[in-house]
This record gives C-alpha cells, sequence and structure tokens, in this order.
C-alpha cells in the first residue's frame, strides 16, 4: 500500500507542469534584447526606443527590482534633477519606468506585488507576466496591460 502511495504521489509530480518550475530557473540579472508594444491592431513598436537601458533583477527570495530607461533621454541642462524644466521632466517620466517588491511563480505566470513604482498607480497592485519562453539565458514574458496602453512582449537575457 505504500508503495502504490509513493507511485501515485510521483505519477501526480511528474505529470503536474509547474513541478518542473521554480523561481531557481528566474533567479538572477536580466537586460533587455527586445521590449515592444503590441497595439489593439497587432502594430508593434519599440516601448523604450532603441537600445533602452535595462535591469530585471529576482532574487531567490522572492524579491524582485527592474529598470527601464530610454538611452536618448536629453541631460537636464541645470545638471539638478530639481530643478529640471517641465520638457525635461516630461521626457524622463516618459522615457523611464522602475518597480521593485516581491515576486512569485505559478503555472507559467510571474506574479509581481509591486511595493514601490515610478509609475505611483502601480504601487500596492498585484500584476501578471505570463512566460511565454524559458531557458538558461533568455526569458520572454507578456504584460497584457501595458501602463500606456496595449500590451507588451519583453525578451530578456540573463547577464554574465
Amino acid at each position: 500500500m505504500k508503495t502504490l502511495a509513493l507511485h501515485t504521489l510521483a505519477l501526480i509530480a511528474l505529470a503536474t507542469p509547474a513541478a518542473a518550475q521554480s523561481t531557481a530557473e528566474l533567479t538572477g540579472v536580466w537586460t533587455v534584447v527586445k521590449i515592444e508594444n503590441v497595439a489593439a491592431d497587432g502594430k508593434r513598436s519599440p516601448a523604450f526606443g532603441e537600445n533602452p537601458l535595462t535591469r530585471l533583477i529576482l532574487t531567490s527570495n522572492g524579491q524582485f527590482a527592474q529598470f527601464f530607461v530610454r538611452s536618448d533621454i536629453p541631460k537636464f541642462a541645470s545638471n539638478n534633477r530639481l530643478t529640471g524644466t517641465p520638457e525635461e521632466n516630461a521626457a524622463v517620466v516618459k522615457g523611464s519606468n522602475a518597480s521593485f517588491g516581491t515576486y512569485t511563480l505559478a503555472d507559467k505566470v510571474v506574479t509581481l506585488a509591486i511595493e514601490g513604482a515610478t509609475y505611483p498607480n502601480w504601487n500596492g497592485t498585484s500584476q501578471k507576466r505570463p512566460i511565454v519562453r524559458l531557458s538558461a539565458d533568455e526569458l520572454v514574458w507578456t504584460v497584457p496591460s501595458a501602463s500606456g496602453g496595449g500590451s507588451i512582449e519583453t525578451q530578456w537575457k540573463r547577464v554574465k
């Protein structure tokens, strides 16, 4: 009887897709290969311009931080971030996004519990990132409802 129960548990574990998933597969530092807004009509455009400066940090204890910055944001003429012009401030807001908090992984979906973000509407929210592809060096996920409208597909590569 005991052997039958162990075999049954083993079969259940092997048959469960989530059994092969673990946060260990995600743990590390990632950078963007491609990040695209996908409009309702299917049109794609770079979400943070060409060659965005990015990082996604996923820790083994479930913490995350992510940063997206356009590489072409103009410098502030005053050389002081507190005295930017309205145009300079708008360029920063439109050209960057950062958030941090905790994450979980279940059924090929990363759920981000956002504690703080440069887009304050995200503070205290929970967001899902369905995984399209995951390998040792590549992570592709989607953002079904992007803050700028439409959806986003992000292709990450592991930083070595």
